[in-house]
């Protein structure tokens, strides 16, 4: 049986964010980071799926920041900091399961999120249609509409198809813990 590491869903403020990245604000802008590659934007729906509350993985990637702001819908972003230990690999990164935090995302509200900080992002209603700021590279694949009630997900082919460059990391199977939404 997995651990379960329950996570309470809070609002978003730039002060509660600040471990993780920073709030886009009228006096606050953001500045997209990437290498090897080009910043790309794109739109995509988020639909809700079964159990959408346990999640077994997070994405990851060091080589540029990510922004997320929903259009239509609300949603919860889940992120926890960067591990110390990037050298690693995806089977030994340093994952802070106390720091783990889960922030609900309006529409208009938009985030930038760090480079290496783990994260994914889950429809709180039925849909949600948001935009992600990313890197060159994700646009290939993309069909615009994820199933699986999360993106970015590991089993889902399309949006690994899409996403090469990010690391998920599968958390039930590689640290026997589950990450559970208290909506």
């Amino acid at each position: 049986m997995e651990n379960v590491v329950p996570i309470k869903l809070q609002p978003l403020t730039a002060e509660a964010f600040s471990p993780y990245g920073s709030v886009l604000g009228l006096k606050s802008p953001a500045f997209p980071e990437v290498e090897g590659g080009r910043p790309v934007v794109l739109m995509s729906r988020i639909k809700r799926g079964t159990n959408n509350n346990r999640l077994e993985e997070l994405a990851i990637h060091f080589s540029y920041n990510q922004t997320f702001i929903p259009v239509r819908g609300s949603m919860a972003l889940v992120v926890a900091p960067p591990p110390h230990n990037q050298d690693a690999g995806p089977e030994g990164y340093q994952l802070d399961y106390d720091k783990i935090a889960a922030f609900v995302m309006e529409p208009g509200d938009a985030v930038i999120v760090d480079r290496g900080t783990w994260h994914t992002v889950v429809a709180i209603g039925d849909e949600c249609l948001m935009i992600s700021g990313t890197r060159k590279g994700a646009e290939e694949g993309n069909t615009g509409e994820v199933e699986s009630g999360r993106i970015p997900a590991a089993h889902n082919p399309v949006a690994q198809k899409a996403t090469p460059f990010i690391e998920f990391v599968n958390l039930k199977k590689r640290d026997n813990r589950i990450m559970e939404l208290q909506l």
